[in-house]
């Protein structure tokens, strides 16, 4: 009885060691991610708020479904008026697009 386990303890080995290259072999290599390319359009601008611009003189433009559009002469801005945390900037300079 022992020698048949020990028989077939040692053919589960050999075919786990014959298969384990042959893994290995079949695996494309490894090809190296691009970097993910981003544009951005939008510059925060952190302390600024809705209420400071139009007390600046900025004109509400649009307003949308929680935030507001507001220029003046040549300067646009998108500023939230949700609720964000602490840490998030309230208002956004549109400027041209350029990579993250």
């Amino acid at each position: 009885m022992k020698a048949h386990v020990a028989g077939a303890f040692a053919l589960v080995l050999a075919a786990a060691a014959s298969t384990a290259p042959q893994a290995q072999q079949t695996q494309p290599p490894a090809q190296p991610q691009p970097a993910p390319a981003c544009l951005t359009q939008y510059t925060p601008m952190p302390g600024s708020s809705a209420a400071a611009l139009i007390a600046a003189g900025h004109e509400i433009k649009a307003a949308v479904p929680n935030g507001l559009w507001l220029q003046k002469d040549r300067d646009v801005f998108y500023c939230n008026s949700g609720r964000p945390t602490q840490t998030d900037p309230l208002c956004w300079r549109l400027r041209e697009v350029s990579a993250c």
